[in-house]
This record gives C-alpha cells, sequence and structure tokens, in this order.
C-alpha cells in the first residue's frame, strides 16, 4: 500500500536530511583537501644551468676564501715567530695583532702577482683622427728629430717593495709615450699599470721597465719613458734612489725625445714632495741601501755619540740570529717569493740573499735598546754652553734631527724629523750639542716603537739632561702604512708633541718656540 501522505513526506524529509548530511561531508571533505594541498610543501623548482653555474661559483668563492684565510695565517705565525727570535714578547699589548696586520699588509703589498696590468690598458685605447692623419707621411728623421706629438702623465704616486731587501720604496713615475697611428691612452689606465706593478717585488730601474714595456706592447706607440724618483728606506733613514726605462724612439742615446720629456716634467711645475721623500727633506746617508755593507751604518756625517750608536747596530747585524734568518726565509716561501725574486733582479738575488738582508736590517732597527742612557750622558758631559748657537732668552731650540724608525703595530718603517726646544738655567743647566741630540733620538728610534712613545721618551731624557727646567719636542713623521697600503694617503703625516715643566705650564714660551720652529721653514 501506498504510505498515507503525511508518512511518505516524513519518510521523504527525513531522506533528504541525510542526503543534505552526506553533501555537506561531501563538500568538506574537499575543503579539507583542498586546505591540506595549499599548505604542502612547494616542489623544488627544476634546476637550469644558470642555478648550476652560480652554485659552482659559490663554492669556488668559499674555497678562495677558505685558501686566503689559511695563507694569511700561515703568514701570521710566520711573523710572530721572527718577533720572539728578536727577543720581542709578542704576547704585550702593542705587538698582540702585530702578526694579523703584517700578514695583511704584506699580501696587500704582493698582490700585484693577481692581476694582468696589459688587460687594464686594452679596455682604453682610443683613435685621435688629428693625430692619424698627420703622420700618414712620417719618416724615420721626422721621429728621430722627435716631430711628432707626446704625452706625459707626471707625478703618479707609487709605492713598492725592494725585492733586494724587502724594504719598501716609494716616489713618483713620470709615463710619457709618442702616439702612434692616432693611437692614445686612457690617462687613469697608466696610473693603474704602474699600480699593478708597484704591488710586486720591484727595483727601480725594474718597476719603470714593466711600465714601458706593458704600454708599449698594448698601445704600439713610437717609443715609451718612464722615470721613477724617490726614495728607498732602511734602518738608519731614507736614501734617495732612481729608475728609468724606455723603448722605441725614446731608447736612442742621443733620443731628442728624454729631452722634451724633461720640458714636459719641469713645465707641470715644482718636484712632488714624494719624489725627494716625504716633505723633501734632505734624504740621509743610509749604508744599508748605498753601501751593500751588510746593512750598517756608514759614520759619514755623523759626529762622536752617534757614531757609538751605529756600533751597536754593527754589533746587532754581526750577531743576527739564524732563527731571525729561518723565519724570514719562511715568511718569504709562505709569499710564494722564490722565484719572483730572481726574476725582480735579472737573477741576480736569490729569496735567500733577500731573507738574509732582511734578517740584518730588523736585528738593526732594535739595536738601540742595547746603548745604555750612560752613552748619551757621557755626550752631554763634554758638550759646553757654546755647543749650541740658537740660545734666545733663555730657551735653545735643536731643529729637525734626523728620525727613522720602524711601527711596532705593523712593522712598517716610519721617517720624520725632530724638533728640541729647552730651557737654559743660570748655572745648573747645560747645552747640548746637535750630536747628543741626535743620538739620543737614534737611540729610541731604533727600536719598535709608535711614535706618541717616541716623543715622549726623548723629552724625557732630554729633560733629566738639561736639569729639568723645561723642555718640548714636536715630532713630524710620515708613516708608510698610512700612505702606501689601506687608505693610502700620500700627502699625510702625523705630528705629536710632548711638553714638561715650563713649556707644560707656560702657553706664551710655547708659542715663542713655535714661532721660531715656524720662522725657520720660511
Amino acid at each position: 500500500k501506498t504510505p498515507p501522505r503525511r508518512a511518505r513526506d516524513a519518510t521523504m524529509a527525513r531522506d533528504g536530511d541525510v542526503d543534505a548530511r552526506d553533501d555537506a561531508v561531501t563538500v568538506e571533505a574537499r575543503v579539507v583537501e583542498h586546505d591540506a594541498v595549499g599548505k604542502r610543501a612547494p616542489s623544488p623548482p627544476t634546476a637550469t644551468r644558470g642555478d648550476a653555474n652560480a652554485a659552482s661559483a659559490s663554492s669556488d668563492d668559499e674555497e678562495a676564501a677558505a685558501a686566503q684565510r689559511a695563507d694569511r695565517a700561515r703568514l701570521e705565525g710566520c711573523v710572530r715567530e721572527i718577533l720572539r727570535a728578536l727577543g720581542e714578547d709578542v704576547e704585550r699589548e702593542g705587538l698582540l695583532d702585530t702578526p694579523s696586520r703584517v700578514a695583511k699588509a704584506l699580501m696587500f703589498a704582493t698582490r700585484g702577482y693577481d692581476a694582468c696590468a696589459t688587460v687594464a690598458l686594452g679596455t682604453a685605447l682610443f683613435h685621435e683622427t688629428g693625430m692619424a692623419n698627420a703622420m700618414r707621411t712620417t719618416t724615420t728623421n721626422e721621429i728621430a728629430n722627435g716631430t711628432h706629438d707626446m704625452v706625459l702623465v707626471r707625478d703618479i704616486p707609487v709605492f713598492s717593495t725592494c725585492a733586494e731587501t724587502f724594504m719598501p720604496f716609494y716616489g713618483v713615475i713620470h709615463v710619457g709615450y709618442a702616439p702612434n697611428a692616432g693611437v692614445i691612452v686612457g690617462l687613469s689606465k697608466l696610473a693603474r699599470v704602474a699600480e699593478v706593478y708597484a704591488r710586486r717585488l720591484q727595483t727601480p730601474d725594474g718597476l719603470a721597465r714593466a711600465v714601458a714595456q706593458a704600454l708599449h706592447d698594448v698601445a704600439s706607440p713610437l717609443g715609451v719613458g718612464v722615470s721613477f724618483t724617490g726614495v728607498r728606506l732602511g734602518p738608519f733613514g731614507p736614501c734617495e734612489t732612481q729608475g728609468r726605462a724606455s723603448t722605441g724612439c725614446f731608447a736612442t742615446s742621443s733620443s731628442v725625445w728624454w729631452e722634451e720629456f724633461g720640458a714636459l716634467v719641469q713645465l707641470g711645475g715644482a718636484p712632488s714632495e714624494l719624489s725627494r721623500g716625504i716633505w723633501g727633506d734632505d734624504a740621509r746617508y743610509c749604508g744599508a741601501c748605498d753601501d751593500d755593507k751588510d746593512g750598517v751604518a756608514s759614520t759619514k756625517g755623523r759626529g762622536g755619540a752617534e757614531t757609538l750608536v751605529d756600533e751597536a747596530a754593527r754589533r746587532a747585524v754581526e750577531g743576527v740570529s739564524e732563527s731571525v734568518y729561518a723565519g724570514v726565509k719562511q715568511l718569504l716561501n709562505a709569499l710564494n717569493l722564490e722565484d719572483r725574486v730572481s726574476e725582480a733582479t735579472d737573477g741576480k738575488i736569490t729569496l735567500e740573499d733577500t731573507a738574509r738582508r732582511f734578517s740584518t736590517l730588523l736585528s738593526a732597527m732594535r739595536s738601540g735598546a742595547d746603548v745604555p742612557f750612560s752613552v748619551i750622558e757621557e755626550s752631554a758631559a763634554r758638550d759646553d754652553a757654546t755647543t749650541n748657537e740658537d740660545v734666545i732668552d733663555g730657551v735653545c731650540v735643536v731643529r729637525n734631527l734626523h728620525m727613522s724608525t720602524v711601527c711596532e703595530h705593523h712593522l712598517l718603517p716610519f721617517h720624520g724629523t725632530v724638533s728640541v726646544a729647552y730651557a737654559l738655567g743660570p748655572d745648573s743647566s747645560r747645552a747640548l750639542s746637535r750630536d747628543t741630540l741626535q743620538a739620543l733620538v737614534t737611540r729610541h728610534s731604533r727600536r719598535l716603537q709608535v711614535q706618541e712613545r717616541l716623543t715622549r721618551d726623548v723629552a724625557e731624557e732630554v729633560s733629566k739632561l738639561t736639569g729639568g727646567l723645561g723642555v718640548m719636542v714636536a715630532a713630524r713623521a710620515a708613516h708608510l702604512c698610512m700612505v702606501s697600503r689601506g687608505v693610502e694617503k700620500p700627502g699625510s703625516s702625523t705630528c705629536t708633541v710632548t711638553k714638561l715643566g715650563r713649556f707644560a705650564s707656560e702657553p706664551a714660551l710655547r708659542s715663542r718656540v713655535w714661532e721660531r720652529l715656524a720662522s725657520a721653514r720660511r
């Protein structure tokens, strides 16, 4: 029988609720499944060739960085052993980070081996139509007579490391060339080439020759002339040095091109200070550089007290420790310089020769500690009131005593001058000779130093010698760590002053001394 309508409707309603619930469950399941899919981790992208190259490059960079860290660690270890062999306390504050700084400086000083100088030149060649047209009918006689144009870039600052002594040398380089077929070189690239070759072991002549040959090979000019003027640094002060090289039309012995080269250099104005040493102070005779007598200073131009201080350096050189030499040799090998030394000196010098010379220089640089203060006192006792004539109102001023020492933070030289002013009493004080004061400054210069300490040490000892009424010491120096690497500011210098006694308490007295020092430089 057909169910009553009311019952049939109830059954249909009940079945409809079930179907509705089933539909709701089905929809909810779909939502849950959709959410699950949305939260699932995305599939990795398909690798491409570019991604593989990037990964490979990243891996190469990491390996290079790891190798560089290992190289630097080896250098730091070598420096630490050298300092120990010299008798230094590597744990004291001033030397604690020295191995790290020296390693960084050495890697900077030799980074030119990883660069190609000619690549920079090749990207900066330009063609000047006017020059090219003027040279279409060039004859040999015209070239010999210097008929054609010349380009010169003057006073390019360069800082390099001597292949013979492993000591710095610096100055300026002038690069001139006669363009051929209208081809000229971007001026900044000439400085770039000089920089690349300077960051290798060099000699002044070798540096000039490398720059000249690179320019000649890439630009094919009629000829190239390069000259270097500057100073080499040794334990006893800077000494003048020069280098020169030529190719093509500059290479003939009677070349008129060199005459014009010199005229263009003069046209640029006064010589750069770097070409004469920092500030153009007269370079002292340096036995280590000029005589090649095992790093021992000559007594040329030195007084009796200075000679005694030099004798301590001579003894230090003669007794140089083999452990110092072994450490230096290991350091040069860690820099991979065995073939580089021979290459830079045309086979005349070996790595062992350079290691031996640098070892003797290091020993000489520390010899001041072996000079007792009594040597200075004995020299002062021989001085008398007429020794120094620059006495005004009871104040004696001695200007420009030479100072050449080594920074204990970088083991790089700094050099300059020291001026001393001291008050004389009516009876108890004595005048000091220039020889005595120079010996005193040299005694403190020949040790690992910082300029601030050196200035105060000199002032305190002058005070002892003169009765303690008043002393003022002013020092100015160029630090190679400032001008040859890192910030590379060749025009910078450091000035320090220490004031004791009357000079510390009387500003008017100091002002009069400053005026006297300034007037002497005018």
